[in-house]
């Protein structure tokens, strides 16, 4: 399948489960902008505490995009600033946290983030294709032993994966024919 092709079904995919969360009132539709613009929402930097108050690197999964720390569970607007414009961008009601869950789109990654008292706070960050990897150099097409040997045997295995958790967060491998197919990393919030 293209890359195209899974961005436009990944879009869809999350309209019709938000659309299904949502109420059947106008004003809580989707929105989705392209090109880094956004419906009334607050573009500059957040300084403050996270969801999970300590929430740091150190207790937390990382990944790094074009020098950027994206921390999971960190506020999110800061992270969006520093990643820059060239993002598309879909928000629509929350079905599990007050206010918006907001999908911002870049070439390799989709960051979604999630909002808490009026913050928003990075929720989780999916790797899209073969030109990122994770800090262990983990990367779509890389085979199940070595995500075994850079992440340990440690990890919750499912049906067609595995899930390592470090402090406030996990990250998931999905497999198709002893190959990564996904990876996404994902805030753990209580």
């Amino acid at each position: 399948m293209n890359k195209k092709l899974v961005s436009v079904l990944l879009v869809s995919t999350m309209a019709l489960s938000f659309a299904s969360c949502s109420s059947s009132n106008e004003d809580t539709a989707p929105v989705v902008l392209s090109g880094g613009q956004s419906a009334g929402t607050n573009e500059s930097a957040a300084a403050g505490q996270s969801a999970s108050e300590d929430a740091t690197a150190s207790d937390s999964y990382v990944f790094t995009y074009n020098g950027v720390d994206i921390v999971m569970n960190a506020p999110a607007d800061g992270i969006i600033e520093a990643l820059g414009d060239g993002y598309t961008y879909f928000e629509a009601p929350s079905c599990a946290y007050e206010g918006l869950d907001k999908v911002y789109t870049y070439n390799s990654i989709v960051v979604r983030s999630y909002t808490m008292d009026g913050e928003d706070y990075i929720a989780a960050v999916e790797l899209k294709d073969d030109t990122v990897a994770t800090a262990e150099g983990i990367r779509i097409g890389s085979t199940e032993d070595e995500v075994r040997a850079a992440y340990g045997d440690d990890g919750v295995a499912g049906t067609s994966g595995i899930e390592y958790t470090l402090g406030d967060s996990f990250i998931s491998f999905i497999f198709e024919n002893g190959k990564v197919i996904a990876i996404t990393y994902t805030a753990i919030v209580e």
